[in-house]
């Protein structure tokens, strides 16, 4: 009898936690052994009216905490569309159900439930929880007092309750096991192994055109948030065009962060005419196909980042899958990736960052076999989680 595999979004997931699912579920499927042996059910959390009604109470509570007592919690939107998701990944359709609360879990009768960012009580399965940073410690100055103890209890009731663990770093297994009192062996780090799961899609457009882009241009694809450093870019990328002047810098992401509101507003004014004159092009949030067409047509990705729990964050994840070169700031995690399309710069120099640029806009990047090692990664991938599904199930 085969066993049940259970992969979930948890509830309120982020864009991080569905990138996560879905490299988990498409590398699993390619595993013919996996789908002789096992089956599947990838769970995607759906909020009804009362949970955004809940929310909503939430953040207004949340709001009035920063605006009075000068604290920086996160405020929370509404989830990333379950449906948007669904129809962004027709190929899993078949594998989605909805669900709206961790109990629901039980009703599927699953042998494993993976990755968790919960610890659930009184299951009747298995289960892989995960753990993507431990920002709240690294970065403190980022989160109120309260948000730091909340994060730290939540982190423990994972480690306690799931039955092993996974990581996305190297970097971050070692800050559990110098913080948290767990054994060595109970955490996994996933393998950096990047590949393209979507199906090429046409796209019947002039995609520089609808975005106003010319030949030549870099691109960023993170959030507006503070740590993912833009203002480094930016500047170097000012000091850039005084020597390459037919160049643009295109930023992809949310420009909110709710932490530090006034951040990406600030950026605005401070280089207000290299973005009127379409030098800088802020796009905010586009669909997926248009980003990763945009990536495989500029120069280069840039990673500016000061902090992450997987390795270069997904954009590099993405650059790497479609052989491009990456700038990639130097930051310790950001080291364990091993590829030749990567050039490190110090996240604190734009001095540096510019002559990185200068240097990258002159070389030119074969791409013959993107696809190819796309393909075999996919493979190793999904030979991880097979073990590590296999390993969790008979530990037991």
């Amino acid at each position: 009898m085969r066993k049940h595999v259970l992969i979930t979004s948890g509830i309120y997931p982020t864009h991080g936690i569905f990138s996560l699912i879905k490299y988990i579920s498409y590398s699993l499927l390619s595993n013919k052994k996996f789908k002789k042996n096992y089956s599947l059910t990838i769970l995607i959390f759906k909020e009804n009216f009362l949970t955004k009604l809940k929310k909503v109470i939430f953040n207004i509570f949340l709001n009035l905490r920063n605006f009075f007592l000068n604290e920086k919690m996160r405020i929370h939107k509404f989830s990333y569309s379950a449906k948007e998701f669904i129809d962004e990944n027709n190929d899993l359709k078949k594998y989605f159900r909805y669900f709206s609360k961790e109990n629901d879990y039980i009703k599927f009768n699953p042998d494993l439930v993976f990755p968790l960012i919960s610890g659930v009580e009184k299951k009747n399965f298995l289960s892989i929880g995960y753990i993507y940073d431990l920002q709240h410690q690294d970065l403190p100055k980022l989160f109120s007092k309260k948000e730091i103890k909340m994060r730290t209890n939540q982190f423990k009731t994972i480690l306690q309750k799931n039955d092993s663990i996974v990581v996305n770093s190297k970097f971050v297994k070692k800050r559990i096991l110098k913080n948290f009192n767990i054994k060595k062996r109970k955490i996994d780090v996933i393998p950096f192994l990047p590949f393209i799961y979507d199906k090429k899609k046409k796209i019947n457009f002039n995609i520089r055109n609808k975005y106003k882009i010319g030949k030549n241009f870099f691109i960023v694809c993170n959030r507006f948030w503070k740590h993912k450093n833009h203002e480094i870019i930016f500047k170097a990328f000012k000091n850039f065009l005084k020597y390459k002047p037919n160049f643009q810098l295109v930023c992809t992401g949310d420009t909110s962060d709710t932490r530090f509101p006034a951040y990406f507003d600030n950026l605005k004014k401070e280089y207000y005419s290299l973005i009127k004159s379409g030098k800088i092009r802020i796009l905010e949030i586009i669909p997926r196909p248009d980003q990763l067409k945009l990536i495989e047509l500029s120069k280069a990705v840039v990673q500016p980042t000061l902090y992450e729990g997987g390795p270069g964050g997904f954009s590099s994840y993405e650059a790497i899958s479609l052989g491009k070169k990456l700038i990639l700031s130097n930051i310790s995690i950001n080291r364990e990736i091993k590829s030749k399309n990567i050039t490190f710069f110090s996240p604190n120099s734009h001095e540096e960052l510019t002559q990185k640029l200068l240097i990258t806009s002159k070389q030119y990047l074969s791409k013959k076999n993107w696809k190819k090692h796309s393909k075999i990664n996919k493979i190793k991938l999904g030979n991880y989680f097979l073990k590590l599904i296999e390993e969790t199930l008979t530990s037991k």
